[in-house]
């Protein structure tokens, strides 16, 4: 009896917990509205944005998209090294490039403590990080299971570069060149279709224009980290340092600024990524947040990542030096996995308020009921001298932008609606109200193809009933 107790309370238990988690499922996807107080807006608006991040993550696969990115990369990633080199090159900086890697390394590294056992010669102690990192040397008196922490980052690093040193622009011809700037683009245009398909854009850009612009990026790419470097080095200047303090609330805050100066480049660099290379607009806001979720993850992964790295490489020292490539490869798949998720989490906050939580698609006389809407909203929208946008469209219907794009789509393509680009985007009809008949909508959205099944009578008198229902009707746009 005190089982069968023990079971009935227990399965009631389940029940309530599983009615809390409806009812709090139903508060978070509540269309938000400025009635309600800031706090209960601010804290759904969190949950919301946090559950469209992992729901589009999953959906669009971002692992599997990360690993292609990584394959891609690693095949292209000399050549993309080599056209950047050239650039710096071109300016006057030639192994920018090299220490801007290095750098970074050395932001990722925590010294260990050395023993008094491990003493180092005057001139290791002598020798910089960055020369350290082009020589690669242990020092003489630590063991393998002792070296940097940063060893196998460092090795990778300088290989790829020595291959990149070795390049010879003169030498590779018309033919080697071409075949340079298509490897670049080619990469290029994997990032960019991935950021298509998280942004659900409408198609790719024209390949005129996404050459135009990959050149572009392949120039001020080289150029921006020669600047953040120049940068960089002007703050470690003492005589400026010294002024800069002047004005510090507190001492030692300068120490901070110069460690969270990569911070910024990299969140400076992915919110402009997120904002321009997706064929669709992408708003200022979300792509900053974007930015700063993918920039300080990066750091914080990385970090984990280096420890995961000096275990190797301090437990067991030949499975360490073997683990080079391997981790370098997993150092590049985490990468992109966080530049992805950025990308998610500017989408998520970009669409927090329209998105529609179900999987469900729209049942075809949904569609319908969508399209008469969509065509009403513009032609109303036409009379007031104004332009309809995808934006306007899903906060009137209180539906994701999402899915007004493929009804859209439809509506452009079938000759109703007219797309126009310009500083506003936006959709105009393309024909006057009553030239276009209800009929004609209910043909593009059912179709009118009709396969040769064996009965096909049924549907065929169907559609003849509709368009029997619907003559002589309007869509007025009122």
């Amino acid at each position: 009896m005190a089982d069968k107790l023990s079971i009935m309370a227990t399965i009631k238990n389940g029940l309530q917990v599983r009615k809390q988690l409806a009812r709090l499922h139903e508060w978070i996807w509540e269309y938000p509205s400025l009635d309600h107080p800031l706090w209960q807006r601010a804290l759904r608006s969190f949950f919301r944005v946090h559950l469209i991040f992992f729901k589009e993550f999953d959906k669009d696969r971002i692992t599997l998209r990360a690993s292609a990115l990584t394959f891609t990369i690693i095949l292209s990633l000399v050549p993309t090294l080599a056209l950047g080199t050239a650039v710096l090159k071109g300016l006057g900086a030639g192994n920018q490039a090299r220490q801007a890697a290095y750098r970074l390394i050395d932001q990722l590294e925590i010294k260990n403590k050395v023993s008094p056992n491990e003493t180092y010669t005057s001139e290791e102690q002598a020798e910089p990080p960055s020369a350290q990192a082009n020589n690669l040397q242990t020092p003489k008196n630590a063991t393998p299971q002792k070296e940097e922490m940063t060893g196998h980052l460092r090795r990778a690093t300088k290989q790829i570069f020595d291959y990149v040193d070795r390049t010879n622009f003169a030498t590779l011809g018309a033919f080697g060149i071409i075949g340079l700037l298509l490897a670049v683009v080619s990469v290029l245009d994997s990032i960019e279709n991935s950021m298509n398909a998280i942004w659900l854009a409408e198609s790719d850009r024209p390949w005129g224009r996404k050459i135009m612009d990959y050149l572009a990026l392949m120039i001020l790419l080289p150029v921006s980290i020669n600047l953040a470097l120049a940068t960089e080095a002007t703050f470690q200047s003492p005589a400026l340092m010294a002024k800069f303090q002047q004005y510090l609330p507190m001492p030692g805050l300068e120490h901070l600024i110069l460690k969270a100066l990569p911070i910024l480049l990299f969140v400076a660099t992915f919110s402009t990524l997120y904002r321009f290379l997706p064929n669709t607009k992408v708003k200022l806001l979300p792509a900053l947040a974007g930015g700063l979720f993918g920039g300080i993850t990066w750091f914080i992964v990385q970090a984990f990542y280096v420890k995961l790295q000096i275990g190797v490489a301090r437990y067991n020292a030949i499975y360490g030096s073997f683990a080079t490539l391997p981790l370098f490869l997993i150092w590049l798949q985490v990468g992109w996995i966080i530049f992805l998720s950025g990308a998610e989490m500017a989408f998520a906050v970009q669409y927090w308020k329209n998105y529609n939580p179900s999987d469900t698609r729209l049942s075809p006389m949904a569609r319908l009921a969508l399209a008469f809407n969509i065509i009403n909203k513009t032609l109303t929208d036409f009379k007031n001298r104004k332009i309809t946008t995808r934006s306007n469209l899903a906060m009137e219907l209180k539906l994701p932008e999402t899915t007004i794009n493929n009804v859209l789509s439809d509506l452009q393509q079938g000759g109703i609606l007219r797309k126009v680009l310009g500083k506003q985007t936006g959709y105009l009809p393309a024909a006057p109200s009553e030239n276009i008949t209800p009929s004609e909508v209910v043909d593009l959205i059912f179709g009118t193809d009709v396969q040769p099944f064996k009965d096909s009578s049924l549907a065929i008198q169907a559609m003849h009933a509709m368009h029997n229902a619907l003559e002589g009707k309007k869509i007025n746009g009122s």
